[in-house]
């Protein structure tokens, strides 16, 4: 069998590599094989490779050397596995069966693969019914992401429409209404803002924030308040605030509570 012999510091698309972005593609059937360092005295590690053998899959012990290659020298801890692809969700499908209480995040030019990871995790905690990854903007689901959202990106509603403006007239259409994060002029305070139930929150990039165009199909935009000597926050760390603000004024039920 031919190795795959990836450019240097490259990553196939077909990884997840780590502890936790392995056991979550094992435990969610995307794992096709798992590789590991042979020489690893790592129990986590080892405990994984028995758990992928006891579910039929091919496991093969390699030197580091190989991990790091296939990995572009990314943080491996020893193991990585070769993974099916994510399938996206339907959108609209998800935005009709979704309650009177629904968060949707849509992503604009976020292509940094630790930032989409992180918001992929963050939507998972805090129960987001989709998460809108357009596929001409905005990173798809990379073996960084997998790594950064730690394995999260495998259970994650990901939706990937042509664009984000269709997925707003989407989400419109089923009575959702469209908040962007923006940090100009005239926008409400997000922190005091009234959350609709049913909302379609825009984040963008750090440097370039919401484009013109998903502004003017905004209903309201937000900002979060800060100290002046803060220019702007990392938009994962911005998503995961904004985020939370809505779901205090919609709590989970209480059976969902966890508490």
């Amino acid at each position: 069998m031919a190795r795959l012999r990836p450019k240097p510091h490259s990553t196939p698309d077909d990884i997840a590599f780590g502890i936790n972005a392995v056991s979550m593609a094992i435990a969610t059937g995307h794992a096709k094989s798992v590789l590991f360092y042979r020489e690893t005295s790592n129990d986590r590690v080892l405990a994984l490779a028995e758990r992928a053998r006891e579910a039929g899959l091919r496991v093969e012990g390699v030197e580091a050397r190989r991990l790091d290659e296939l990995t572009g020298d990314g943080v491996h801890q020893g193991i990585l596995a070769r993974v099916r692809p994510v399938e996206p969700i339907d959108l609209k499908a998800a935005a009709r069966q979704a309650g009177q209480r629904s968060l949707v995040l849509l992503l604009d030019r976020v292509t940094d693969p630790q930032n989409v990871g992180a918001i992929l995790r963050t939507a998972v905690a805090v129960g987001a019914d989709a998460v809108v990854l357009p596929l001409r903007r905005g990173a798809l689901i990379t073996p960084g992401v997998h790594r950064a959202s730690a394995g999260l990106s495998f259970v994650a509603p990901v939706a990937a429409p042509q664009n984000l403006a269709m997925a707003v007239r989407t989400l419109k259409e089923a009575n959702y209404w469209v908040v962007a994060a923006d940090a100009g002029e005239g926008s409400a305070a997000a922190t005091e803002f009234d959350w609709p139930g049913r909302t379609a929150l825009i984040v963008g990039s750090e440097g370039e924030g919401v484009g013109q165009l998903l502004l003017r199909e905004s209903d309201f935009r937000v900002a979060l308040p800060m100290d002046p000597r803060v220019e702007s926050l990392n938009v994962a760390v911005a998503t995961g605030a904004l985020a939370y603000l809505w779901r205090r004024q919609h709590p989970f039920p209480a059976q969902a509570s966890g508490g």
